[in-house]
Parts: structure tokens; sequence; C-alpha cells
């Protein structure tokens, strides 16, 4: 099965964690769309727990999936954290890294999120689609704000990985391997459940899913 009926997806991630805690169950789910997944800083700013760890931490789960390849652009090659690096320059070096006509579609954090770097994100993906047709998917964080309404939802319950586990308990024995960010609320068990969890989806048999808004296609 393919995302979106996309081959090839390029996921913009501000911080270590974003992607797997958004979206790894469709990365796992959908085989046989490749994701390349790039990591834009350490983690937030001012935050404490912030090590190369991290990279390691995604690199531990990214090693056990197929479909998955993996990169850093790190802060220091600005020189300073990702929250003050100017769009401009943040656009520029990552279409010095990657040739955005290669994807379908870019996955990024939404613009209504109360988290700045995940905006900023988001601003720098719509500007590296401009006149080409590559399209662009958001999909939810734990800072999302209400007004973010989500228009595709992959359920996560009714699927298995290639090893036979269920999607939804594989990708929360994978976010386990975040150990910097255990202590960390969204990291719960009850809150990792509540942030799948959706009324509408519930009615349909879906326990679990992940949420996702379509803003633009080109297929």
């Amino acid at each position: 099965m393919r995302f979106l009926n996309c081959d090839k997806v390029l996921c913009l991630a501000a911080h270590p964690d974003d992607v797997e805690y958004g979206m790894l169950g469709s990365i796992m789910k959908y085989t046989d769309t490749k994701f390349d997944i790039l990591v834009l800083s350490e983690g937030g700013n001012f935050d404490k727990s912030n090590t190369m760890n991290r990279y390691k931490e995604c690199e531990s789960i990214w090693e056990n999936i197929d479909n998955i390849q993996g990169s850093f652009l790190s802060i220091q090659q600005y020189g300073s954290p990702l929250a003050d690096v100017s769009e401009d320059l943040l656009i520029n070096t990552i279409e010095s890294k990657f040739n955005i006509s290669d994807y379908d579609s870019i996955c990024a954090p939404p613009l209504t999120d109360a988290h700045f770097e995940h905006r900023k994100v988001n601003r720098a993906a719509s500007s590296l689609i401009r006149r080409i047709g590559c399209g662009l998917v958001t999909f939810r964080t734990p800072s999302a704000l209400d007004e973010w309404i989500p228009n595709f939802f992959v359920d996560l319950t009714k699927h298995t990985t290639k090893s036979g586990a269920i999607i939804m308990f594989a990708k929360k024995k994978a976010l386990l391997k975040f150990k910097s960010q255990l202590s960390k609320s969204y990291f719960k068990d009850n809150s990792i459940n509540s942030f799948h969890s959706n009324y509408q989806c519930s009615q349909r048999d879906m326990s679990f899913v992940e949420s996702f808004r379509i803003e633009r296609c080109y297929n």
C-alpha cells in the first residue's frame, strides 16, 4: 500500500520525535512508499533534554523500518538554534540537500500549532513546493491547535507490521526508544492513547488513528 498514492515523501521535523510521534504508524503501514525524514534540530529551544543522544534515539527507530531514510540538518551548520535561523536560510539549506521535485509530497507540522518552530517548518515546506507539483500534507502534533482540522485518517488498529504486530502497539513500543522524552506529559500512555483517538473514527470501528490534513494535492 502507498500513502496517498505517493511513491516518495519528504517528512520535515522541527525536532527529533516529531515525525515518529505524528506519523510513524502510517510509515509502518504504507510500506510501498519511501519516507525520507529530515530532522532540523536537536530539540526545542530551551529544552534541557537536548543532546546529540536524541539523534541516536531517532536512528534506533529508523534502522528497523525498511522504508525510512533519515538524516539530520544539524544546528551546528547554522551556528544557532532553529529558532534563530532565518526562513530563507532554512529553505535554501534544505533545497541544497534535497531535490524537492523528486517527491510526491512533503509532510510537515501544522501552521496552526502552538510551537513556533513547528510553524516555521510549515512555512518552509510551503515555500519548498512553490512552482512544482509536490503536494503538502500536515500531520497532527501534540501542540496542534483546535483550529487545525484533519481531513484524512489512517487506521492503526486493523493492520499489522511484517512481524505480525498490530501497528498501534508497534508504534508505542518504538516510542519508548525516546528515553530522553519519557518524562514529558505527552509521552505518558494515556496521552498517547488520547492523541490517537478520534470520536468520528471510533464510530467507524477505528480505535486508534493518525490524523492528517491534505493541504495541497497534485496527483
